[in-house]
């Protein structure tokens, strides 16, 4: 599997076409995400709601990954992304890891995004 076309499909279905339904194609159910201080087991319809509630707190998302890597069945990006929220244009950046087992995400690692395009 290209992970890189992957990820790209998912951010593209899921995000830029502002469809947490897609999610479905992409995620697994459960998904596991690491993040600072715990490790949150969710389930699909739970990812879902994470995702539309993302979405319909923010205008015209648009993800970009500055770099990234594969390796077997991992894949880790330093993005960035761009949206409008109460009238103003904001940027954001961070790192995050997936695990794709069977075609789908089956864990996430990341940490809070900081203010910010990558310098």
């Amino acid at each position: 599997m290209d992970l890189h076309a992957f990820i790209q499909e998912y951010t593209d279905v899921v995000y830029h076409a502002a469809n947490p339904e897609a999610a479905a194609r992409f995620i697994a159910d459960p998904c596991i995400r690491h993040e600072h201080g715990q490790r949150v087991v969710m389930s699909l319809a739970e990812n879902k709601a994470r995702i539309a509630g993302f979405l319909a707190s923010v205008r015209n998302p648009r993800f970009e990954y500055i770099a990234a890597l594969a390796e077997g069945n991992l894949y880790a990006s330093a993005y960035q992304f761009s949206f409008e929220q109460d009238g103003r244009e904001q940027t954001l950046s961070g790192i995050e890891i997936f695990k794709v087992e069977g075609g789908k995400i089956t864990e996430t690692w990341n940490s809070p995004a900081g203010q910010g395009a990558w310098g």
